[in-house]
């Protein structure tokens, strides 16, 4: 098979993947799994420490590993900028808590943090993240935050479909790879499409906005194959890899475990979830040695 066939195959796994978990906001009560998460944070750990980064190294040397900072402060600074701020607070932002209030099942499907520091405060970051505190003053959405939750969720997974592309040269890492960002766009779609509902998005309109989403998977990728031939570095490839280890340790670091660590739960749970994620990629490492 081909590296455009791989893609391709793994595209659409992606888009499936994403309509599906899409689905779930829209069909009932289903509530976010933070098992999953918490698993899906370990694949990713895993992925960048047990697959992506070895292979970089052993293509270039340990010179290489600078590109993992780089990629690691490309998504820091990605979502930095796609971060949005909502709150009925002093100043400019005031007059936006006459937007309407998240309903009562945000809080499962639109992944919650909570910030006791700072009352009234309500955010979407780059990964659906969403935040609401009320101190009073009617802290709420704004009806621009569905649309800011799908360009920055967009924007992450146009960084993912190019770990996927520079990952798909290597038969065995690309798969993994696929895997790993598998495992967390389902639980994106899911969040994407319970901040649509919430601001009072169609059903067919928060599916379409989900298979847009996944579809930044094969642009990002696209992106990759025309940057390496026009690029025509040895080392690219090498590079790429170690740039999008960082981005899925800055994923999993900064954004699904300190989010799980907030949210509560049961610590023996999530922290066996994610141990299990760690396990199955280093198992796969062992399986791929084997042969």
């Amino acid at each position: 098979m081909t590296q455009t066939q791989s893609l391709a195959l793994y595209t659409a796994a992606i888009l499936v993947g994403a309509l599906t978990g899409g689905s779930l906001p829209l069909i009932g009560r289903v509530g976010r799994s933070d098992v999953g998460l918490s698993f899906s944070a370990g694949v990713m750990l895993g992925a960048a420490f047990f697959h992506m980064l070895p292979e970089a190294v052993e293509e270039s040397g340990a010179g290489i590993l600078p590109f993992v900072l780089v990629g690691f402060l490309l998504l820091f600074l990605l979502e930095r900028f796609v971060l949005v701020h909502v709150c009925a607070e002093p100043g400019p932002n005031a007059r936006l808590s006459q937007a309407a209030p998240l309903p009562a099942g945000i809080d499962a499907g639109g992944h919650a943090h909570h910030h006791p520091h700072d009352p009234g405060h309500a955010h979407v970051a780059a990964d659906g993240a969403v935040a609401l505190e009320e101190d009073g003053t009617g802290c709420a959405v704004h009806t621009t935050l569905g649309l800011a939750a799908f360009v920055g969720m967009s924007a992450h997974t146009l960084v993912d479909g190019f770990a996927l592309g520079a990952a798909s040269g290597h038969a065995e890492l690309g798969l993994l790879v696929f895997l790993a960002i598998l495992a967390h766009k389902i639980p994106n779609s899911f969040s994407l499409s319970a901040i649509l509902r919430a601001e009072g998005y169609s059903r067919g309109r928060a599916l379409a906005m989900n298979a847009a989403f996944a579809l930044m998977v094969p642009v990002g990728a696209g992106i990759y194959l025309v940057l390496r031939e026009l690029v025509r570095v040895e080392t690219f490839t090498a590079a790429a890899l170690a740039a999008s280890a960082g981005t899925f340790l800055h994923l999993s670091l900064s954004d699904i475990l300190p989010d799980l660590h907030r949210r509560g739960g049961s610590k023996w749970v999530l922290s066996g979830a994610l141990l299990f994620g760690l396990a199955v990629m280093w198992g796969l490492r062992l399986l791929n040695h084997a042969h």
